[in-house]
């Protein structure tokens, strides 16, 4: 007989207690310290967009515009608070 293995999704758990989402949310929030990695960690489909938008606004700030930083500082913002709000909410944004 085969094994079905259940993969971990935070958002998808209905028997996880508050204490366990919000620590989740957190280490989402953490790591998206590089926009797209909480997402990732959450598995969610639309990590990849944070993920290459962050990736494409470090290579611009670091060759090509240095005010690129800021985008890239307020995309991390974003980033993080929508990591944290599916690990606790179940739901982004948007």
């Amino acid at each position: 007989m085969l094994a079905t293995v259940a993969r971990y999704r935070p958002w998808q758990r209905t028997d996880m207690d508050k204490h366990q989402k919000t620590l989740d949310g957190i280490g989402a929030a953490f790591l998206s310290i590089l926009p797209g990695m909480g997402h990732l960690y959450l598995g969610v489909k639309r990590a990849h967009v944070f993920l290459v938008c962050g990736v494409a606004l470090l290579v611009v700030a670091k060759f090509f515009w240095p005010m690129g930083w800021l985008f890239y500082i307020q995309l991390a913002i974003f980033s993080g608070v929508d990591a944290f709000s599916f690990g606790k909410r179940g739901r982004g944004l948007f």
